[in-house]
Order: structure tokens, then sequence, then C-alpha cells
């Protein structure tokens, strides 16, 4: 669940970001989240299913989110670090002489 939710979230801001109208955002994203639960093998019954188990055992919800943050940030610090050394293999041009 927690890969799962950390794409979902992932999905979700990559929605917002692009600033599409509602509808359009919204269409992206239900084919975003198809995606993902095909990704991870799981039905959106399935999904939905434990979704709600956590709603109704908010505690074990915040431990899965504390889990959830986690593997985003892992995420975001391996996107940075990626984008940190493609940028010192960019070559500056030279000048003529």
């Amino acid at each position: 669940m927690v890969r799962i939710l950390a794409d979902v979230h992932t999905a979700e801001a990559r929605v917002e970001r692009s600033l599409a109208y509602p509808d359009t955002a919204l269409m992206t994203f239900n084919h975003y989240q198809n995606e993902i639960l095909d990704k991870h093998e799981v039905t959106e019954e399935q999904f939905r299913a434990t979704y709600r188990y956590y709603l109704e055992n908010i505690p074990e919800m915040d431990r899965l989110y504390e889990v959830i943050i986690d593997t985003l940030s892992v995420r975001e610090s391996l996107a940075q670090a990626r984008a940190d050394s493609a940028a010192k293999q960019v070559v500056a041009p030279t000048e003529a002489p």
C-alpha cells in the first residue's frame, strides 16, 4: 500500500503542476491511477477496500503515512541527485579562438 499511495501522490502532484482544466486534470489523474494499480497488480476494488480499512483505523493510517512520507522523501532525494549529476555532465560551450 505504501508504494501505491506514494505513486498516487506523485501522480496527483504531476497533475496539479500541469495547470490543466479541472475535467482534463481528473481524466489525466484517473489514467495515472489505473496505470498505478496495473503496475502493482491491484484492482480498484482491492485498493478501495484497503484504503477503507485504513480510514477506519486512523492510528494505522498515521503509521502508514509516516512510511509514505519517508518513501517520497527518498524518491525526491534520488531525483535531485540524478538532476545534479545530469547538470554536471552538461558541457559548457567553449569560446572560439
